[in-house]
């Protein structure tokens, strides 16, 4: 978590994970997207030590006068709304075993994070991220992996 070469790396997917996006076309009209890239304040004190670089959500939005439909694609770097690092949000709801008051003195140490913050990413993690298309298409993946016997 605290290797720069982890967070560049995060950075390069989420690069190429736009690039993908951008190469394709509006959803509502079929017409070129464009870049419409904006700055997310980053909380923690990894997000300080970080470059301006990192603190950019790639985002897109239709060409079209009067459509200008707005499309993200996905981010290992961002998790929906929330303003922390979603390598941090990944990391905390990983501890799928609940928020004790030892591992909240760690998260809050390490982080700058409450108690609130941990189970309300904890309750994140365990609803919607595990519903989610994302989610579901990994674990099939990672099942059928498992599965393949080795050539």
């Amino acid at each position: 978590m605290a290797d720069a070469r982890f967070h560049h790396l995060l950075l390069t997917f989420d690069t190429e994970l736009a690039a993908v996006a951008r190469a394709g076309k509006c959803v509502i009209c079929r017409s070129a997207v464009h870049s419409g890239d904006y700055r997310r304040k980053l909380r923690g004190p990894l997000a300080r030590r970080l470059g301006e670089e990192y603190c950019w959500r790639f985002s897109l939005c239709c060409s079209r006068d009067g459509c200008r439909k707005r499309k993200k694609p996905p981010s290992l770097r961002f998790l929906g709304p929330k303003v922390y690092l979603g390598a941090m949000v990944v990391l905390v709801a990983a501890m799928q075993h609940g928020a004790t008051a030892m591992r909240v003195a760690k998260l809050s140490q390490m982080f700058g994070i409450s108690r609130r913050t941990v189970v309300r990413w904890r309750t994140w993690w365990l609803s919607v991220f595990a519903k989610s298309p994302f989610w579901q298409g990994a674990r099939a993946r990672r099942r059928l992996g498992a599965c393949r016997t080795p050539s």
